[in-house]
């Protein structure tokens, strides 16, 4: 029997490997994800795991780093934060996909730079987890 795929908040594939995901834990409460969570990120070079949380109030910026990339701009998550900020730079736009880098820097030493090819409907799955998050989380989001 396969496993219930967890809650993330972001996981982006690349069309050819590569992948940058933050997926949440479960919480005692069923159906709500916990803010407490990992980084997970993985391409033919590197595999690694951070742990992490994510605010309620971190949905915003996400929403606005989307928005920007969307765009065509660059844009960070969580820039100068409490936790790893995940930035994404748009090298180059065609057709049906996007290349783009995604960059993790935690506050101490750690920076790690992911170069991928995606679908050009990846923003849209982005919005999607985001959106589904948001509704799972939606007595905890302030309503400033």
């Amino acid at each position: 029997m396969k496993e219930p795929e967890r809650s993330a908040l972001l996981r982006i594939t690349g069309r050819f490997g590569g992948r940058v995901v933050v997926e949440l834990n479960d919480s005692y409460a069923p159906g709500i994800p916990d803010v407490k969570g990992q980084l997970l990120v993985h391409n033919d070079f590197v595999a690694g795991v951070l742990d992490t949380y994510v605010d309620p109030r971190d949905l915003a910026g996400w929403a606005h780093v989307l928005d920007k990339v969307a765009a065509g701009h660059d844009a960070v998550w969580r820039e100068a934060s409490r936790v790893a900020e995940i930035g994404i730079r748009l090298n180059w736009r065609e057709d049906d996909h996007d290349e783009i880098t995604v960059t993790i820097a935690d506050q101490q030493t750690t920076r790690l730079s992911v170069s991928l090819t995606m679908d050009r409907d990846w923003i849209d799955e982005q919005r999607a987890l985001l959106e589904r998050l948001r509704a799972v989380w939606a007595h905890l989001i302030p309503s400033d």
